[in-house]
């Protein structure tokens, strides 16, 4: 008699549940993503607080072994000297500030008597402490140069590389970008074309801006539209705590200019897409050029037109391309064009006189962040909340 066999059958998913199962991940998946990149977010832009926060308290540190004076920016006729140059031994940067010849420009390509390195070289030197961890890392392209004939190794160059080194590694040998970048700098001054002429209050506008218009050297007329940091010309101007009769705590010291010298518009490259350099860059982006600080100016159009019915006070741009406002002859003369800019969701970091650190919101008006830039302005404005 032959044997039967029972064959069990083994339960198994058909490929509709199998579908169903595939489908509940990838919802799944889609639920938990844009909670992963928020606490990115979240994490880079408590870095980038610890930055600023860094600098500022570079600044307090600056000023205590100085007599009081600030670490401002200068730019007279022959030597140009950065406010970030003279607060490197505060940001555990002794080494290179021993290095760097301060009696010679930040672009200069010989070495000083004394030194074995040139500032050109120097320059390019990376600052973890000057770039913001949201920014979009840009690579070599990221990198500044000088735009100034007289004072260039080089001609500007035509293409984004870097400029070449000598073997020894003492001087530029070949045309290129070579100065490294800051997303921090400080706001120098309200510009001029916000003043309020009007008299009567308008969110647009500032109630105490600068007197003029920048010249071709910048703004060399300084008034109480200045910020706690304005840039020394030539005419001695340092600056001190106890300038600031607005406040320590509710005036800004540094704030984001952040993807420079790229031009950003609303988080995107302006060029996106199709490549323009050297034309649609901002005349600023390097942590040694006094031409980065910031000026505040107000733009509309998401950031494409500045200074005329604006709208738009931070995030809106990180600047003036140099297409509007060329180098010389442009609204800046040999200043940059640089605004308050961040890659953090509506909104941008600050550091006050204090050292403390706020976020500002993209929806600031013009005449709030202006009373909160002039260091003697006298103006009434509510200090964002911790």
């Amino acid at each position: 008699m032959a044997s039967s066999q029972v064959r069990v059958r083994r339960p198994g998913f058909t490929l509709v549940e199998l579908l169903v199962v595939i489908t509940v991940i990838a919802l799944l998946i889609g639920l938990l993503l844009p909670a992963v990149q928020s606490t990115r977010e979240s994490s880079r832009r408590s870095a980038c607080a610890n930055n600023i926060r860094q600098l500022a308290l570079a600044c307090h540190t600056y000023a205590d072994g100085a007599g009081g004076y600030l670490p401002n920016s200068a730019r007279p006729s022959a030597v140009r000297l950065s406010w970030m140059t003279r607060i490197l031994p505060f940001i555990e940067e002794s080494t290179l500030f021993d290095k760097y010849d301060r009696n010679a420009n930040w672009s200069s390509n010989l070495p000083g008597d004394g030194y074995v390195t040139a500032n050109a070289v120097l320059v390019g030197t990376r600052l973890s402490v000057a770039e913001c961890p949201s920014c979009p890392a840009g690579g070599d392209k990221r990198y500044d140069a000088d735009p100034q004939p007289s004072t260039q190794p080089f001609a500007y160059p035509l293409s984004n590389v870097r400029a070449g080194l000598s073997a020894d590694g003492s001087t530029l040998v070949s045309p290129g970008l070579f100065a490294a970048p800051t997303d921090y700098s400080p706001i120098a001054y309200v510009d001029a074309a916000l003043a309020n002429l009007g008299g009567i209050a308008n969110d647009n506008l500032a109630d105490v801006a600068a007197t003029v218009p920048p010249t071709a050297a910048g703004n060399t007329t300084h008034s109480r539209g200045d910020g706690m940091l304005p840039k020394n010309y030539g005419g001695g101007e340092r600056p001190r705590f106890s300038h600031v009769s607005d406040g320590i705590t509710n005036t800004i010291l540094l704030a984001e200019s952040a993807g420079r010298p790229f031009v950003y518009r609303g988080g995107r490259l302006a060029d996106e897409g199709v490549d323009v350099f050297p034309a649609r860059r901002v005349n600023g982006g390097g942590w040694a050029r006094p031409a980065s600080d910031i000026s505040l100016d107000g733009t509309s159009g998401g950031g494409a037109t500045f200074r005329s019915a604006p709208t738009e006070a931070i995030n809106a741009t990180n600047g003036e391309s140099v297409e509007t406002a060329p180098f010389e002859t442009g609204y800046y003369g040999v200043d940059g064009g640089s605004e308050v800019y961040a890659f953090h969701p509506g909104a941008a970091n600050v550091a006050f006189g204090d050292a403390s650190v706020r976020t500002i919101n993209a929806d600031i008006s013009l005449r709030t962040l202006a009373a909160l830039v002039t260091r003697a302005g006298s103006e009434s404005a509510a200090r964002p909340a911790d």
